[in-house]
């Protein structure tokens, strides 16, 4: 796979995201409907011969799963198809950081952060436990936050039906399927999982979230497994001091060796971690401190962006962007101009290529009909352009076209803000 591919004879694939033993994730942009969007492959042929067939079923469950559940934690699934010998799922692009990621550079997470992810997670995991689901292989990994703080659970492809269907579980012979760090201890000896099993799950990813840590460690995944069906329940205070009590008792119930003492649901789990949630946390915001919080890997544009500018370099990033208006793509053409502004957050707004890239990404909105995206886009630059007192002409034009927004938009007249005509 490389850029500028076609799958499907509509996906573009722009840059990898990445890559695992047996696939790659790329991101990629929907010509037919305007939109970017994740494609997730599966090489059979990087797949063992004797893995082969419980790969693909298993790659098909993934796509059938997560389109069956209806939830904004969850990304959307658009399509399933074949090309050449690979499979592939198309999914709504998600931005933002992977929690492992966040853990990583934080280490311990502020406590309502952490209750505000945890509840996010509960909230996917009632929806799929109602579906009689069980996802089997949570983990910081397979866990997004997008920049306005949403939490989405990503990778159903190990999730299984619970009731007679769990008999016919996909599992190659002698595996088990999950991640040993995050394994409860029924599935880790082959027993019966249950939505406990993703609720002992959810406690060793708070557990980290909190401690930095996840609570058990090992050399190898068999003892890992030991562990977490024989070691004793930590205690996470004993390796954070300021946890309150009663988050670090409900933490040590999650993380029960028997399922019947853990919470009852996923559904109850969430109202349990009401109370540890602080008041910018109950209205649903989560303050991600990323040094790029708006999209997770940089698109192949970034190679020919510098940190400072010249003017062939800005010619070359806007003739691709009208290249791609062109072809009617401007949702795209609006994400090649807004990392190219992302690129260097220290420019002087006024200088000549800074408003040229700001003027064409407004018009960008106006043609994709994001008519309020395109408003603000408008009045910011004519609010910067007044303080120069030297495109007077260009300033009027910008509110002129806000004036257009807001009249697309159905609101009332006088809401732009105009400088007075001396």
């Amino acid at each position: 796979m490389q850029a500028r591919d076609r799958i499907g004879d509509r996906y573009e694939l722009t840059y990898p995201i990445g890559r695992g033993g047996m696939g790659q994730v790329w991101a990629g942009y929907d010509e037919r409907l305007d939109r970017p969007v994740a494609v997730k492959f599966l090489r059979q042929m990087e797949v063992p011969e004797d893995e082969r067939e419980v790969a693909v079923k298993r790659f098909r469950r993934e796509a059938r799963v997560t389109a069956r559940l209806d939830h904004p934690g969850v990304p959307v699934v658009h399509d399933l198809g074949e090309h050449g010998q690979d499979l592939y799922i198309v999914m709504q692009l998600v931005p933002g950081v992977v929690l492992a990621d966040l853990i990583a550079e934080q280490e311990e997470l502020p406590v309502g952060e952490v209750a505000s992810i945890a509840a996010q997670i509960c909230s996917v995991l009632a929806v799929a436990h109602d579906a009689s689901l069980v996802h089997r292989d949570l983990k910081p990994q397979n866990v997004m936050i997008t920049p306005s703080g949403v939490v989405k659970v990503l990778d159903f492809g190990v999730a299984a039906l619970l009731g007679p269907a769990e008999a016919s579980r996909l599992t190659a012979t002698g595996h088990t399927l999950g991640t040993p760090a995050y394994i409860a201890p029924e599935q880790a000896s082959g027993g019966a999982v249950g939505p406990g099993a993703d609720l002992y799950a959810l406690g060793c990813i708070l557990f980290e979230m909190l401690a930095g840590k996840p609570p058990y460690e090992a050399k190898n995944a068999p003892d890992m497994l030991r562990r977490h069906m024989q070691s004793p329940v930590p205690i996470v205070t004993e390796h954070r001091s300021n946890v309150p009590d009663d988050l670090a008792h409900l933490l040590f119930c999650l993380l029960a060796k028997d399922p019947a003492d853990r919470p009852a649901s996923a559904a109850e789990m969430q109202q349990l971690l009401t109370p540890f949630l602080d008041e910018r946390h109950r209205l649903g915001v989560v303050a991600i401190r990323t040094a790029e919080p708006a999209a997770p890997v940089r698109p192949p544009e970034a190679a020919f962006l510098p940190q400072r500018r010249s003017q062939p370099e800005v010619v070359e990033v806007r003739a691709r962007a009208r290249e791609l208006a062109e072809n009617e793509r401007f949702v795209q053409a609006a994400e090649v101009l807004e990392h190219a502004l992302r690129s260097e957050p220290d420019a002087e707004p006024l200088a000549g290529e800074i408003v040229a890239l700001r003027l064409d990404l407004a018009n960008l909105y106006m043609l994709a009909g994001d008519f309020r995206q395109a408003r603000h886009a408008f009045e910011a630059l004519a609010r910067d352009l007044d303080q120069s007192e030297v495109e007077h002409d260009l300033a009027e034009e910008c509110r002129q076209q806000a004036m257009v927004c807001e009249f697309e938009l159905g609101e009332p007249s006088g809401t732009t803000e105009r400088r007075a005509i001396h």
